[in-house]
């Protein structure tokens, strides 16, 4: 950064009556204004870094989760549900995987971030006013659409955490605070995929089991060590030799166990999940 430096008119004098003889003149006239002959500059670390934003740390803690869910849906499609981004306290970012159809298991992805691209991701949130008490999201733009979904944004930083929810977001969104919440989901969705992930394997799933009289599409039930006649609802089995199986069925596929139908729907445990509660 450039030092301009005036010379005031009261050192000028001074100047010119030093050339008249006398050594406080010529003092003066070498360092006309009084001041170190090198002024201080500013920490560039101080001047360019921003202040870091804290968050949690722990594996099982969340400092982002954004997930769009609800509306008119079949069980078995509102179960299977996940976030579409998830950041943990450890820098491991969660996403849907990609599949050509619905299916019992939705697929996720993994990468770890350094704490550099956490930051960034917090200073996008910062930006868009997300760090903070949320704001009205209904929409107010015209006649409402029923049983659309609803995004969730959930934000853990400084201590805080913060929860903003947008029926129907993504409809015309004229409204600062909708637009707001929109343009962050898209500048982190974006950030997401420019970086490579690997599959993730989870250890434990969150099994929702119903019998069914309907007998169509039927596979045998893939796992020994899960008993499926023993699970009334919601409950938490081991994954292992479930993953494929559960994540090629589609919604209509049922699975047979000791002669019985059933209705089996799963999602991954994720840091920060309480399944079956």
């Amino acid at each position: 950064m450039k030092n301009y430096l005036a010379l005031p008119l009261s050192a000028l004098a001074l100047v010119l009556l030093g050339g008249c003889g006398g050594d406080s003149g010529a003092d003066v006239a070498s360092d006309p204004a009084g001041t170190p002959s090198a002024a201080p500059s500013a920490s560039p670390t101080a001047a360019e870094d921003p202040v870091m934003l804290t968050h949690p740390t722990g594996a099982d803690d969340v400092v982002l989760s954004i997930e769009t869910g609800g509306g008119f849906v079949p069980v078995e499609y509102a179960f299977t549900n996940q976030p579409t981004v998830l950041l943990s306290g450890d820098g491991r970012l969660f996403r849907q995987g990609e599949t050509r159809q619905q299916t019992r298991l939705i697929p996720m992805t993994v990468t770890t971030l350094d704490e550099a691209q956490v930051q960034e991701i917090l200073r996008l949130a910062e930006d868009a006013g997300l760090l903070g008490t949320p704001p009205d999201y209904t929409d107010t733009s015209g006649p409402q659409i029923s049983d659309a979904p609803t995004t969730s944004v959930v934000l853990s930083a400084g201590g805080e955490t913060w929860r903003h929810d947008a029926y129907d977001l993504g409809q015309d969104d004229e409204q600062a605070a909708r637009a707001a919440l929109g343009d962050f989901i898209v500048a982190v969705t974006a950030l997401a995929d420019g970086l490579e992930a690997e599959d993730f394997a989870p250890t434990e799933l969150a099994a929702y089991v119903m019998p069914t009289g309907l007998d169509r599409d039927v596979e045998p039930w893939p796992s020994d060590e899960v008993s499926l006649a023993d699970i009334d609802g919601c409950q938490v089995v081991p994954a292992q030799g479930l993953l494929d199986p559960l994540g090629e069925a589609s919604l209509t596929t049922m699975f047979r166990q000791d002669g019985a139908v059933y209705s089996v729907s799963a999602a991954a445990v994720l840091p920060g999940d309480r399944p079956c509660s």
